[in-house]
């Protein structure tokens, strides 16, 4: 009897391990570690959906200037409220029709037209299928590439053609 109740108590003391242990040591492959730390203070998610003016922005529903639209197989879409969700700045100069995006220590210069951006001082082509440019949108609303914005600002960008939407994940340190 003492023997089973010594394989009992092995089977015990390994069952409660099991639960304090391997949830910490289980993660997602390719998800930054932090995720799993505080995931509502780490994680920004950011919604937009083609031809509506609805984003979402960290679980809060708000809206922007213009609908996103698809030009040259690309979203296009204001960005001025996820540069500023994400703390950042950015400028216009319609003078000269650039747009300045600074967050951290990352600066991204786009010209009206032009199918490339600067990216920390170096010219970096918008996307290498296509002239895509920025452009503006009547009554006067800049629009610029989506996944372009979103991955130089270290996001991950994801497209759902079935639903036309866009889901932009920003990990913040």
């Amino acid at each position: 009897m003492r023997k089973f109740n010594k394989i009992v108590a092995a089977v015990l003391v390994v069952l409660a391990l099991s639960m304090v242990i391997v949830p910490t040591a289980v993660r997602a492959i390719n998800v930054p570690a932090d995720v799993y730390e505080h995931p509502r203070s780490k994680v920004l998610f950011i919604i937009l959906t083609v031809d509506s003016k609805d984003i979402t922005v960290g679980g809060f529903l708000s809206h922007i200037d213009a609908a996103p639209q698809i030009k040259c197989d690309l979203v296009f879409a204001p960005i001025a409220p996820i540069v500023k969700a994400l703390g950042g700045t950015i400028k216009w100069n319609a003078d000269t029709g650039v747009v300045t995006i600074v967050l951290g220590t990352k600066t991204i210069v786009l010209t009206i037209g032009s199918p490339n951006a600067l990216v920390n001082g170096t010219s970096v082509r918008i996307n290498s299928d296509c002239d895509a440019a920025p452009y503006i949108q009547d009554p006067g609303i800049t629009m610029l590439p989506v996944r372009f914005i979103g991955e130089q600002l270290g996001g991950y960008v994801g497209w759902y053609p079935m639903f036309g939407r866009v889901t932009m994940i920003f990990v913040r340190s």
